[in-house]
């Protein structure tokens, strides 16, 4: 069956095609979630890899959940699975990462288990759950499941329920290695948000960053919710500016690893990093071509800095614009026709757009500011996320073509804005309104309520969104 998605930029509308169909409309006001679910549901069979996934048969039902007040979040209620064997931590470990996941989407409002009435682990499924229990504390969706531990392999059954028609909507069973047991709680918390929005979630996927190691700066990754941090560099110098391969197997970055500031492509499980510019000046901001088979950066010729194309098999250097300008921050469209990036080519630095073969570039940032930079184009191709000074770095988002931005931001200094490959959230560096510090954030683009999500760390900048990873 077909599926039709339509948005618009003051609210979210959904329709699609589900064997019957799902409504969505999400206002500032009032998001109204209506669903007919299939009436009979088989197995969705074994993606590859460690992790395999079935959904359920449930029962013939229709089920209307709603979510009123302004931005107020529909309230879910995710409890201490049921350990049917040897899983302790996982069964709290499994509700506490899809807690974690819901809460940094935006839509949900997760419950507080202190106010929980049922018992932690209670074994109650589809035909004990007790559902007063979770009416009375306000939860009108209520995530239980078991998870069970033979050997090094993890079994989880995860349910999402209706509280209010009492019944479950959504149920899945996963099979997976232990070592990659929190992969089930990403998967179920994707499946989730598809059922509220009818597009899948961005849980899983992974952010490359720079940070301070000493006085150097060096290249980490790590997982979304901010767990799983990993140094890819040990330049000890400066390590700037990751961007990932098409495919999420692959970042480029800047390193001055040899005194003189060059590009390079490393694997991201690790390894050796290669070098692939030589160039005798500054180059900077790499970015994947859509095939991945060249880099988009900026370069400096005589003083003067262009946007260019390195080809990484034969490593030819070729000039996009040219000029006694200063063109930084190249952002390719989804399609890759088009580039966005920042110049100075009408006075102060602003964003432009030109096709990505070269030609006449056309302003788009138009929000008053004198000074804009750092554009990043919506995998969707519909926005430009950008900065521009604005009693701070302030980030906004506009169309394509420049009309009605939207300022995000309204505090501190935030830069760096990239986006999560459904187009629906952005992670941005940020000092809160703290400088001398910067942390990674994200933000739902409905909301102007960014989440801090790398606690502990400290100046950390240039945050790069991995495409969705197997």
């Amino acid at each position: 069956m077909n599926t039709v998605r339509t948005l618009k930029s003051d609210f979210l509308s959904f329709t699609c095609g589900l064997s019957g169909r799902l409504h969505v409309t999400a206002k500032r006001s009032l998001l109204a979630v209506s669903f007919l679910l299939l009436q009979s549901v088989t197995p969705t069979g074994t993606p590859s890899g460690t992790l395999s996934e079935f959904l359920f048969p449930l029962a013939s039902a229709q089920t209307d959940l709603r979510i009123s007040g302004p931005q107020a979040g529909f309230p879910v209620a995710i409890p201490q699975l049921c350990n049917t064997g040897a899983a302790d931590s996982m069964a709290v470990k499994l509700p506490e990462i899809i807690s974690k996941n819901l809460d940094l989407s935006g839509i949900f409002k997760v419950l507080n288990p202190g106010t929980f009435v049922e018992t932690p682990g209670k074994c109650n499924l589809l035909n004990g759950v007790a559902f007063s229990d979770w009416s009375v504390i306000g939860a009108e969706g209520l995530v239980k499941g078991t998870v069970t531990l033979v050997g090094s392999t993890v079994r989880a059954e995860l349910y999402l329920y209706d509280v209010q028609q009492q019944k479950a909507v959504l149920g899945k069973r996963y099979e997976s290695d232990v070592r990659d047991f929190n992969k089930i709680a990403h998967r179920f918390s994707n499946e989730v948000v598809k059922f509220f929005t009818g597009e899948e979630g961005i849980f899983g996927t992974q952010i490359a960053f720079s940070s301070n190691v000493g006085r150097f700066k060096e290249i980490f990754i790590m997982d979304l919710d901010g767990s799983n941090i990993r140094q890819m560099t040990r330049d000890r110098g400066l390590a700037m500016s990751p961007s990932w391969s098409p495919n999420g197997q692959s970042i480029t970055f800047q390193s001055y690893r040899t005194r003189r500031p060059q590009l390079y492509v490393m694997p991201t499980t690790g390894g050796t990093a290669r070098q692939v510019s030589q160039h005798p000046e500054l180059i900077s901001a790499p970015e994947f071509s859509k095939d991945g088979s060249s880099l988009i950066a900026s370069a400096s010729f005589n003083g003067y800095t262009n946007l260019v194309s390195l080809d990484l098999r034969s490593r030819a250097l070729r000039k996009i614009t040219s000029g006694s300008t200063i063109d930084t921050s190249p952002s390719l469209s989804p399609d890759g026709s088009q580039l966005a990036f920042t110049s100075n080519r009408g006075g102060g630095p602003q964003i432009y757009v030109i096709p990505a073969s070269g030609g006449e570039a056309r302003r788009v940032s138009f929000t008053g500011s004198n000074y804009c930079t750092s554009p990043a184009w919506s995998p969707k191709g519909d926005k430009i996320a950008f900065v521009c000074l604005s009693g701070g770095n302030q980030l906004f988002i506009a169309p394509t073509d420049g009309s009605k931005p939207i300022q995000m931001t309204f505090g501190g200094n935030n830069e760096d804005p990239n986006w999560a490959p459904d187009g629906r959230y952005l992670v941005f560096s940020s000092d809160f309104g703290r400088p001398g510090t910067k942390t990674l954030a994200v933000l739902p683009i409905n909301s102007q309520q960014p989440k801090r999500i790398d606690p502990s760390r400290t100046s950390d900048i240039s945050p790069s969104w991995s495409p969705r990873l197997n």
